[in-house]
């Protein structure tokens, strides 16, 4: 039989055991504001290009500090929910791909998955995209998609500029899918692979074959505009079976050039003169 004392002190180490619980369990104060506000967004009472009140406001409103305050919305930032912009203060961010992005290009610098692996999820993606660009795309959107193939005709012997432009046109097949998840989803893995754009074209005029390269978003661009999306899906899957191919002649190129600017986010490199094109601001 166990003595009141044996049982008292086993009382004792259970409810130290559960005190010990419940405070590894319980969130942290900024926490608890990263999750009000989150929720907040999410019923839609902060909407997409609000300015969030003062500090000292939120920390009225929630009874914390102003380091507290501080502490959360550097969270909120971090994750893409809030951007901080001078003069105005925190502004809630629409969707944005930036998360993903850093994902991306940080599993990959990691070396956790190839370029290879990376092309063959976007392939899975972009060869869908293309599918329903060819039954949803208006006449404006095929007619940014030819503006954008006749801009990467022109630019076969330079391939960074060629890269701007062929990252646009896929962005902008994944924008005539009308799926919006879809374009998040394309505009972030193409990031860490936008070096390996650049290297396969120049394996192509290497081989003496860039006329290839051509023809290949040309075929996408009619395929789509057929507005059949077995053909364009068919089309969008040749085009990344010949990337894939060239690609891995490259011997999966480096993601980072030493020397260059990178991309102020990500760390890829990328030329400033060009950066708002990589960033998903360049117009068909």
């Amino acid at each position: 039989m166990l003595s009141g004392c044996t049982i008292a002190r086993r009382r004792d180490i259970v409810r130290h055991m559960s005190a010990q619980t419940r405070r590894l369990q319980r969130p942290s104060l900024p926490q608890l504001v990263v999750d009000q506000l989150l929720g907040d967004v999410e019923r839609g009472q902060l909407r997409s290009g609000q300015t969030l009140p003062p500090e000292f406001e939120l920390a009225a409103q929630f009874g914390v500090s102003r380091a507290v305050v501080r502490e959360a919305l550097k969270s909120l930032q971090a994750q893409g929910v809030v951007e901080v912009v001078n003069g105005v203060g925190s502004v809630v961010r629409g969707m944005t791909s930036m998360p993903l992005e850093q994902f991306f290009t940080f599993a990959a610098r990691l070396s956790e998955v190839s370029i290879q692996e990376l092309l063959e999820v976007r392939r899975g993606l972009e060869v869908e995209a293309a599918s329903l660009a060819a039954g949803r795309a208006g006449a404006a959107e095929i007619a940014g998609l030819g503006r954008l193939v006749d801009s990467m005709a022109g630019s076969l012997r330079e391939p960074a500029v060629f890269a701007d432009f062929d990252t646009a046109f896929h962005v902008a097949i994944a924008r005539a899918s009308r799926n919006p998840m879809l374009v998040l989803l394309v505009e972030a893995i193409r990031v860490p692979l936008r070096r390996s754009v650049e290297e396969g074209l120049t394996n192509w005029i290497r081989t003496g074959e860039v006329d290839t390269v051509r023809q290949i978003h040309a075929d996408v661009l009619e395929a789509i505009r057929s507005g059949d999306p077995d053909r364009a899906a068919k089309a969008m899957d040749i085009h990344f079976a010949q990337a894939m191919q060239i690609i891995g002649q490259a011997g999966n190129p480096p993601m980072v050039r030493t020397g260059v600017p990178s991309d102020r986010r990500t760390g890829i490199a990328l030329d400033p003169a060009r950066r708002h094109a990589a960033d998903g601001d360049l117009r068909p």
